[in-house]
């Protein structure tokens, strides 16, 4: 080694490690790292935590491990939901100018906004994909009240779906693409309903005094996970898709919501504050409602898991 070359070798240990903890800066620490790029996506599950200070979506295996916050942001990023490859999530944030759809990639880089209303009072969120990953579903306040619209993956072509004086809400494609669930306020509580992806034939699954809501597909399509307040407090349930064999999965003094299918449809992981009235946690169980397993333990809450493809 020539004498030049020995006196520049320490200094580029120098910039190699300045870089390495610049980028372990910019996207946090501990929790905060981005995941392993050698770990398979496949069974990740995403959620949004308010564990370092504000909701923010993190990720991470269903057996606890490879837990990374994905957004950073002094905002509120919630309400995540994977792409059918499994490369992107789309999520909602208020961070620039009043709520909107933004869609990044499954280790956090590439954050993009895809609706771009400016007031403040406009709210675009409840992101869904289309079972081939060209066009996103979600909630919009843009016309004074929730409605259902769609966009194409990157923004374009916003169309409005649903056309009612209460709110619609919560859309979710199902997984042959030829239906969108959704809840509605609009029979004076909240119900399950299904539409086809141009808007028509809208029609009405549950049919409760009490509210359900969030439907979430069977990776199969045959089934309905969603929660209810009709035993007095939000429990999961499941159903046919069309509406049949309402069955409860979850029975506790505590709130349960917010339920989402492992990709085999064997499993549910969903929110549950049995823990404590201000602590929500993630929880997995059978798709009948056994072996009820927390995943996180944290004081903060730990909400809406996203289940990978």
């Amino acid at each position: 080694m020539s004498p030049k070359t020995f006196l520049l070798a320490p200094a580029l240990l120098l910039i190699a490690i300045l870089i390495g903890l610049s980028c372990s800066e910019e996207n946090g620490s501990g929790s905060s790292a981005l995941p392993d790029p050698t770990v398979d996506f496949a069974g990740t599950i995403a959620f949004r935590s308010d564990r370092d200070g504000n909701d923010e979506i993190y990720s991470m295996s269903a057996n606890e491990t490879n837990l990374a916050r994905l957004t950073k942001d002094t905002a509120d990023d919630v309400q995540n939901a994977w792409s059918p490859d499994g490369s992107q999530i789309a999520f909602s944030s208020n961070r620039e100018n009043g709520r909107a759809i933004w869609v990044m990639d499954a280790d956090g880089t590439n954050q993009t906004r895809l609706t771009n209303e400016t007031p403040e009072s406009v709210d675009n969120s409840a992101p869904s994909w289309s079972h081939d990953g060209s066009k996103i579903a979600f909630q919009s306040y843009r016309d004074g009240n929730f409605e259902i619209y769609t966009m194409n993956a990157d923004g374009t072509n916003q169309t409005r779906l649903t056309d009612n004086t209460a709110a619609d809400k919560s859309p979710e494609w199902s997984p042959g693409g030829a239906l969108i669930a959704f809840f509605s306020t609009r029979d004076g509580n909240g119900e399950i309903y299904t539409m086809n992806t141009d808007g028509t034939n809208q029609t009405r699954l549950t049919d409760n005094t009490a509210g359900d809501w969030t439907p979430s597909w069977s990776p199969d399509g045959s089934r309905i996970a969603f929660y209810s307040f009709r035993d007095e407090n939000a429990e999961i349930y499941s159903m046919n898709a069309d509406g049949t064999d309402q069955t409860r999965l979850t029975n506790n003094t505590s709130n349960d919501y917010f339920p989402s299918w492992s990709p085999d449809g064997t499993q549910i992981a969903f929110s549950s504050y049995r823990d404590g009235d201000d602590n929500s946690e993630i929880y997995l169980m059978n798709a009948n409602g056994t072996d009820q397993t927390r995943l996180t333990n944290n004081p903060a809450i730990d909400a809406a898991p996203s289940w990978a493809p």
